[in-house]
């Protein structure tokens, strides 16, 4: 049996989802040895004074609750917790923090957003192969990190107040996908982006890679309709005229696409194609890390 002393974990209170990795260090080495993941929904029950539901709240405590119990035995100063836009942004976020802090007791920090894209870029950087100057994009629930950069040192760093489940209840909250929902949401994406693609474009990249469930799903479908893994423009728009033709969110039928999956989907690809456009992206891969590799990495270097 493993000493638990030499277990670490990291926790990321997303705006969509809560992360929990637990690993291990022996002899050099990172075992992974828990991975649980749970939809939370933090950034869709914000209201208009982004006030989080109590629906929310409790929600999420339940979801620490179970993380609570794979950490009985670490020490504290093995476990590192963050939180990203969601509670960053609401009203009310010292009442779940301080009742969050209790159930896992240990801190928590919400961090910036340019923090966490520095985190997502260090967990990429230790994680992925490939050439040294890098593009790396990270769409959540509440936020979008862009970051570019080389080797291991990130060089721009950037959050953009947008994400799949702000999107998704902006312009797609009556489930319906049409041409028209997908352009506003680009537009306005698009718009966001614009301002900083000019310092992006300067900088360049030699790969580009996606940190997030987004670019997961979609090589997923791709492996599943028999292309290889690289994601291009191209594919991205015929995606969303697959989209555009199932016409509302419950029909969506894509393969490769699984149910529990599409909800966030449509908003996501929106953002996606605002991204390639405003910044020229030729293609994007998957990276082999993000936020919690890069919490990891700093805990254990």
């Amino acid at each position: 049996m493993s000493n638990a002393t030499s277990h670490h974990a990291v926790i990321d209170l997303g705006s969509n989802s809560f992360h929990m990795l637990v690993v291990r260090k022996v002899a050099g080495s990172i075992q992974p040895l828990n991975r649980i993941k749970q939809k939370v929904r933090l950034a869709a029950s914000l209201d208009a004074k982004n006030c989080l539901s109590q629906a929310s709240l409790e929600r999420g405590w339940q979801c620490l609750t179970l993380f609570a119990t794979s950490l009985q035995n670490i020490p504290r100063h093995q476990i590192r917790v963050v939180a990203t836009a969601a509670l960053r942004l609401a009203s009310n976020a010292d009442l779940f923090l301080a009742r969050a802090r209790d159930i896992l007791n240990c801190s928590i920090e919400v961090i910036s957003g340019e923090e966490e894209a520095r985190l997502i870029y260090q967990g990429m950087a230790q994680n992925t192969i490939g050439p040294e100057k890098r593009l790396v994009v990270d769409i959540g629930g509440g936020s979008t990190e862009l970051i570019a950069g080389s080797g291991t040192q990130a060089n721009i760093l950037v959050s953009l107040p947008m994400g799949c489940v702000t999107w998704l209840d902006r312009y797609f909250h009556d489930a319906v996908l049409s041409t028209q929902n997908f352009a506003q949401a680009e537009q306005s994406a698009g718009e966001i982006i614009q301002p900083v693609g000019v310092n992006f474009r300067h900088h360049g990249w030699q790969i580009c890679v996606g940190t997030s469930g987004i670019v997961q799903r979609l090589q997923e479908i791709m492996i599943n309709q028999g292309m290889d893994e690289l994601i291009t423009l191209e594919r991205l728009q015929q995606l969303k005229q697959k989209a555009i033709v199932c016409g509302n969110i419950e029909n969506l039928d894509i393969a490769g696409l699984t149910l529990e999956r599409t909800g966030v989907f449509p908003s996501g690809l929106s953002i996606l194609i605002a991204i390639f456009q405003e910044l020229n992206i030729e293609s994007m891969g998957l990276s082999g890390g993000g936020l919690r590799e890069g919490l990891l990495y700093e805990m254990l270097c």
